[in-house]
């Protein structure tokens, strides 16, 4: 079997990697938390290609960070037109008896895509109570 030249250990390690964190004798993650010797050893040994692979998978991750938010923003942002207009102190018992077709269709649209990056966290926005 052919050696893989990106080892995927090495790459999810350096995506972990704190490297604000300037200590020459101990490598941290992103969580604070020290790299064990072993894990520290093995990062040593890293090749320019598994670098690359590591700023690629985290460049990726970013991306899918920002992603998200902005579907979060744009789905509150369709809510907020319709309960801002209304009295101080009052809800609807249905915001989406208020929308027009295009925005219960984009509504139903972003809320999708929510829900396909995380299901759990979205799975009540469609239940029946």
């Amino acid at each position: 079997m052919p050696e893989l030249s990106i080892r995927p250990d090495v790459v999810v390690l350096l995506t972990e990697w704190d490297t604000s964190r300037r200590d020459p004798d101990h490598l941290y993650r992103r969580d604070g938390n020290p790299f064990t010797a072993a894990e520290h050893d093995l990062i040593c040994t890293c090749t320019q290609e598994e670098i690359d692979a590591a700023i690629a998978q985290k460049r990726l991750a970013n991306d899918l960070v920002h992603e998200h938010r902005a579907l979060q923003e744009a789905l509150v942002g369709l809510a907020t037109k319709y309960v801002d207009p209304l009295p101080d102190g009052t809800l609807p018992s249905n915001v989406y008896a208020l929308m027009t077709d295009e925005d219960y269709a984009e509504c139903g649209r972003l809320v999708e895509a929510l829900r396909t990056r995380d299901p759990f966290r979205y799975r009540y926005l469609y239940e029946e109570n």
